[in-house]
């Protein structure tokens, strides 16, 4: 019978649950700060050592298992539209690395991972395993990730004191401009984009008038302090040509890059219909 301590079991499920929330931030391309990961590793090694007691073996089931899966997720990402998608791969990462660790460990001489937890296992084996099975995941993703050949990145915008976080697809396609500055823009939902705004503002911009800029923005307007909205004509193939509402944020991260002199455009409807970005972003920022 395989002996299994309390505080090793503790310490290497923290590891192990940090290093697959990592990797799922990652393959989803989603910036998560480091503190967040480390909450929901704490609370997946926590888990992992409760389920061991006779008392919680309930906690060992499969069904349980998802429960507290989902938990970790919601805990770290919060509930953002792509929270499905983040769930999808994060259950992908775990299946993928236990199943690594379970394989080597067998050619190793014994089992270190029953379903449930990460029993104790040689460092180089737990390297390995997580090795393989990020690759294998981030090909995976990254592919069915891509639209005519671009590419997913972080876009992180700052407004007045306020921030947002959300995924963009670099589209060569976008050639919008901001006809004023001749900066390239940005066009992203506005759901993405509510964090930025003030509760008042953020209402206007989902209620019935979020389709019609020009009727809407004079009532943004009227709003104390005024939202430094603007029109930003456009004209798009297929739609015709018209206005969005627009705005220069205080300050733009793409890729992790600065980008400056960007305008960030609002769009009423979603700019993809599969939920894996929320921003199109001009081809000719980075």
């Amino acid at each position: 019978m395989q002996v299994i301590y309390l505080d090793t079991l503790f310490a290497l499920n923290l590891v192990v649950n940090y290093l697959i929330l990592l990797a799922t931030a990652k393959i989803a391309a989603v910036h998560i700060l480091r503190r967040r990961l480390g909450l929901g590793a704490l609370f997946g090694a926590l888990y992992a050592s409760l389920s061991i007691f006779p008392q919680w073996g309930f906690l060992a089931t499969a069904p349980m298992g998802v429960v507290a899966g989902a938990a970790m997720v919601l805990l770290v990402f919060g509930n953002r539209r792509e929270l499905l998608r983040l769930a999808v791969i994060f259950f992908a990462v775990s299946a993928a690395f236990g199943g690594a660790i379970y394989a080597i460990s067998l050619m190793a001489g014994g089992p270190a991972y029953d379903g449930h937890h990460v029993l104790p296992i040689s460092l180089k084996a737990l390297v390995v395993a997580f090795a393989l099975c990020y690759g294998t995941l981030t090909l995976v993703f990254r592919r069915m990730g891509r639209d005519t050949g671009a590419r997913l990145v972080q876009v992180e915008l700052t407004r007045r004191g306020r921030s947002a976080t959300f995924t963009g697809l670099i589209d060569t396609g976008n050639s919008l401009v901001d006809p004023v500055t001749g900066g390239a823009v940005v066009v992203a939902e506005t759901q993405a984009l509510l964090p930025l705004f003030d509760p008042a503002v953020a209402k206007l911009l989902t209620g019935p008038l979020a389709d019609q800029p020009i009727e809407l923005l004079p009532k943004l307007q009227d709003i104390p302090g005024g939202p430094g909205l603007y029109l930003l004509p456009y004209t798009a193939v297929g739609t015709g040509s018209g206005f969005l509402l627009a705005f220069r944020p205080d300050r733009a991260k793409i890729d992790g890059k600065e980008a400056r002199g960007v305008a960030i455009a609002l769009s009423p409807t979603r700019v993809s219909d599969v939920v894996r970005y929320s921003a199109l972003i001009n081809g000719g920022i980075l």
